[in-house]
């Protein structure tokens, strides 16, 4: 980010500066991406390499010196771009790239990640021609990182990373001579071991899928290795039977589950066929006992009925015996007075008539008693056979429930059995069908999967050619650009984005050419140095003439005391200023 500042108010100038750092800093105050970086020689940490940063201005940000595990640690900015060089003195320099531009000031606040880059770099080779070729292999980005807003996240640059890191290793090689097999095969060596422990650790942790993958990735670097065949069919072996347990074990708990329901519904059709039937034969009993007081309330009305009936006739018959004596008296009295002499004969009569009647009374008494005791003992033979005939219906009822009650068992029986053989036909049938639908919709998810993965690849492939043609446009690498926008141009034909690259590329290159011829006809072969003042600013200007073709070199001096490199309008350090401009 370029900020021009009043030069001559230093007050001003100071104040306007910290200004900007302080809405910078709040702006993305919570920003927190970290770079845990690893250098190596022939694959061990590197103590003492110099890691030298610089932001998108080319301004030196720090320098840094790994420690003894080979270990350095940087903090990124949001919304900067860093070129970070790592070496030593007489080791090749190799340049890292990161962009954090393009992060939104709320993803910013929430953003966390760590990066862990690892570099190995080696001593510079005595062969001029080596040197040369690596020196023009490393002006390019050994590693490139840049801040995806699509995906919120630092994504590396594998399609130029890649073909970077094989063509330092094909020169490392070469730089090794004799020794370069015995390096990689050491190298890869510690390679696998490195991914077999990983495996091994997450193996041990159960942590399957992890696993499984290391190893993998140990065939990939060692394919005619044992051991992590074994490892990973030791791991489908547990994963399958871990499968096939949780499926056992699902089954027998749908089949419990089942079962314990079946059970339950035939518990309870069997309370409520008991309670039915308890409470019929209740209802039957209470019956029984309300007739049977019925009756005997009867009974008893009856016979306070006839008490009532015989003691009113007793009634009857003394009031009637005292009304014929009392009358038989007022006669006797008046007869008295008539004649005397018939008082003998009367008396005589009255004692008769008394005793005739005394024993017409006690035979009446006994008829009446005899009566009722006969009239007692046929209600009581009565009560005694509806009572025998009650008990006799009751014996014959429960038998009859009982037979009900096990006739209804057999039906229940029969009806259970043939209700299971036909919920395992369905269960059977439903399974089948289970089966072929999984099937069918496990071959349709696969097929929909691999089509979803075939259009994240294409799609993948075609980002990744175009991020190549932009990185290379951006470095002005127009050989590379140009294939790269023509791979994604074969790729998606009616795309306009690399079609207005392509036009852009022919356009820079016709311009650079023609810019490139000018300085060459303007000035004499070799190196031309002029300087001016813009400003407070002071501008070295170094035209390298080779052949019929200029490249123009910049050095501008601020009056901060900050110094930055161009060459041919696109930032360089000071070194490669140092290298390719030297007067002679």
């Amino acid at each position: 980010m370029n900020i021009k500042l009043p030069g001559k108010n230093t007050a001003l100038h100071a104040f306007i500066l910290c200004l900007f750092i302080f809405v910078g800093s709040e702006a993305f105050a919570q920003f927190n991406y970290k770079i845990d970086g690893l250098v190596k020689e022939d694959d061990k940490p590197l103590a003492g390499a110099i890691v030298s940063i610089f932001d998108f201005e080319n301004v030196k940000v720090k320098d840094l010196t790994t420690s003894a595990t080979g270990t350095w640690t940087f903090s990124l900015k949001a919304d900067e771009e860093y070129n970070i060089f790592i070496t030593k003195p007489g080791y090749i320099n190799v340049k890292i790239m990161y962009s954090t531009i393009g992060i939104s000031p709320a993803d910013a606040k929430k953003f966390k990640g760590i990066s862990n880059p690892v570099v190995e770099i080696f001593p510079m080779p005595a062969d001029p021609k080596l040197a040369g070729q690596l020196t023009a292999t490393l002006n390019k980005p050994y590693l490139s990182y840049y801040y995806s807003a699509e995906e919120n996240k630092m994504i590396g640059d594998e399609i130029n990373n890649k073909p970077m890191q094989e063509e330092l290793s094909k020169l490392q090689r070469q730089a090794d001579g004799p020794n370069a097999a015995a390096k990689d095969a050491a190298k890869l060596q510690a390679q696998y071991n490195e991914i077999i422990a990983r495996a091994d650790k997450a193996f041990l942790a159960k942590n399957y899928t992890v696993a499984k993958d290391a190893y993998n990735e140990a065939l990939g670097v060692k394919s005619s290795e044992q051991y992590p065949k074994t490892k990973i069919a030791e791991i489908d072996k547990t994963i399958g039977d871990a499968a096939a347990k949780e499926k056992a074990d699902k089954d027998k708990a749908l089949a419990d589950a089942a079962e314990k329901e079946r059970l339950a519904k035939e518990k309870a059709e069997k309370d409520k066929a008991l309670a039915d039937a308890a409470a019929k034969a209740k209802a039957d009993k209470d019956k029984a006992a309300a007739d049977a007081a019925e009756k005997d309330r009867l009974a008893k009305e009856q016979a306070a009925k006839t008490k009532a009936e015989q003691d009113k006739a007793l009634a009857d018959a003394a009031a009637k015996a005292k009304a014929e004596k009392d009358k038989a008296l007022a006669d006797a009295a008046e007869k008295e007075r008539l004649a005397k002499e018939k008082i003998a004969a009367d008396a005589a009569e009255r004692d008769r008539l008394a005793k005739e009647k005394a024993a017409a009374d006690a035979a009446e008494r006994d008829r009446l008693a005899k009566e009722k005791a006969d009239k007692d003992a046929a209600e009581r033979e009565r009560l005694a056979k509806e009572k025998a005939i009650a008990d006799e219906k009751a014996a014959a009822d429960k038998a009859a429930k009982e037979k009900a009650a096990a006739e209804l068992a057999a039906k229940e029986k029969a009806e259970r059995e043939k209700a299971e053989a036909e919920a395992a036909e369905k269960a059977r049938i439903a399974k089948e069908k289970a089966d072929k639908e999984k099937a069918i919709a496990d071959a349709a998810e696969k097929e929909r999967l691999a089509k979803e993965e075939e259009k994240r690849a294409f799609e993948k492939k075609y980002r990744g050619f175009i991020t190549k043609g932009d990185s290379a446009l951006l470095a002005k690498n127009y050989p590379v650009a140009k294939t790269a926008y023509n791979d994604a141009a074969a790729m998606k034909p009616d795309d306009a984005y690399h079609k207005e690259k392509l036009k852009q590329i022919d356009t820079d290159i016709a311009n650079a050419d023609l810019f490139k011829n000018d300085l060459a006809k303007k000035y004499p072969l070799g190196v031309t140095e002029e300087k001016v003042k813009e400003g407070n600013n002071n501008i070295t200007r170094r035209i390298v003439v080779t052949g019929n073709k200029g490249v123009l070199y910049i050095k501008k001096e601020t009056s901060f005391g900050t110094v930055y490199y161009f060459k041919d309008g696109a930032p360089i350090t000071e070194q490669l200023w140092d290298k390719e401009t030297v007067v002679k």
